[in-house]
């Protein structure tokens, strides 16, 4: 009787826990469907189908050809692929996995000008986690063997891209940002063909940042003049860059001048400083009859501090300044 009893125990949790999870995927496919169809100013969402799996324990959606369109007064960009699948677990619904691998098109249409940039990897996860009123709190992504094509032409290609954005509790406006990039090799398309060989490769770029004074709804689509006159700005907390035969440790403040350029101020640390000179004179950033002098001035700097070039790093008025040379020019960001 016992046995009897059990079995009919079992069979009743396995009943209720059926129903929950359906009523759970129900709940799923809803709020998914919903969000889709939600009127959200610059914002456009589709897809062919949408699956949902993942019995007894995960929540699996499996979509189909998803696309999403921003767009804004001045451009628009379209991204789609083939498939994604998202999962997460019953007793974590807040937290969902990505799977991302595969082939991704974007399409920049901008001041009556389309380009198409193609991204291609070997793995591509992602993670989000939102709070109890469904706002974003932390977003990860982490990208194995990532290519880039540009207008059918090979850009760049990496071992691997890693960034991770978690916002603070205590303000949606402000947000910690990451990118770690590991062995980038960049192609001609984005680099002069000016640059030797020895430009073409970022053993490591690893940044760590506090972006301010962004929306407080992060679905509504903002131009990045609107941020900088809000008073946004990149606290760079620490910048590692391991670039050709130069090595750069740094920490400061951006921001955008009204131009759209880049103001701010760092203090860096510098090893391999006289090829960073020589980069800027094959850039243009450095004319002939200053190049003398800023070899002279930075030499003793890093002399004094052992072959360490450690100086304060000023972008101001369409100018890079390293110590008291000026060794670039700043154009204005197409961001807007």
């Amino acid at each position: 009787m016992r046995y009897i009893v059990l079995i009919g125990a079992v069979i009743a949790l396995m009943a209720a826990w059926t129903g929950a999870w359906l009523y759970v995927t129900g709940q799923v496919r809803t709020a998914v469907e919903a969000y889709i169809d939600e009127d959200i100013t610059g914002w456009k969402i589709n897809y062919k189908t949408l699956r949902i799996g993942g019995f007894p324990f995960r929540i699996k959606i499996d979509v189909q050809k998803p696309r999403l369109v921003l767009s804004a007064k001045k451009w628009t960009v379209r991204w789609e692929t083939n498939h994604i699948d998202a999962m997460s677990n019953l007793w974590q619904p807040r937290h969902v996995l990505f799977d991302l691998t595969g082939q991704h098109q974007i399409t920049l249409n901008r001041a009556g000008q389309t380009h198409h940039l193609m991204h291609d990897n070997d793995l591509a996860m992602s993670s989000i986690e939102i709070d109890e009123e469904g706002r974003l709190r932390l977003l990860s992504l982490d990208i194995t063997s990532p290519e880039l094509e540009f207008d059918g032409k090979g850009a760049a290609q990496g071992k691997r891209l890693q960034i991770h954005a978690r916002w603070n509790p205590n303000s949606v406006r402000n947000v910690n940002l990451a990118l770690r990039g590991e062995q980038i090799a960049i192609s001609e398309t984005f680099l002069s063909r000016k640059l030797n060989v020895l430009w073409r490769e970022i053993q490591l770029l690893d940044l760590n940042t506090t972006v301010t004074g962004l929306p407080n709804d992060m679905a509504t689509a903002m131009l990045a003049s609107q941020w900088r006159d809000g008073g946004g700005t990149v606290e760079v907390r620490q910048l590692r860059l391991q670039w050709g035969e130069v090595d750069i440790t740094a920490r400061g403040s951006l921001a955008l001048d009204e131009r759209m350029r880049l103001i701010g101020a760092l203090t860096a640390q510098i090893k391999g400083h006289e090829k960073l000179i020589d980069l800027a004179v094959a850039t243009g950033g450095l004319r002939d009859g200053s190049v003398i002098a800023t070899r002279a001035v930075l030499g003793l700097l890093a002399a004094a501090g052992g072959g360490i070039l450690s100086v304060p790093v000023r972008l101001q008025d369409g100018q890079l300044f390293l110590g008291p040379a000026v060794i670039a020019k700043l154009q204005p960001l197409a961001l807007d």
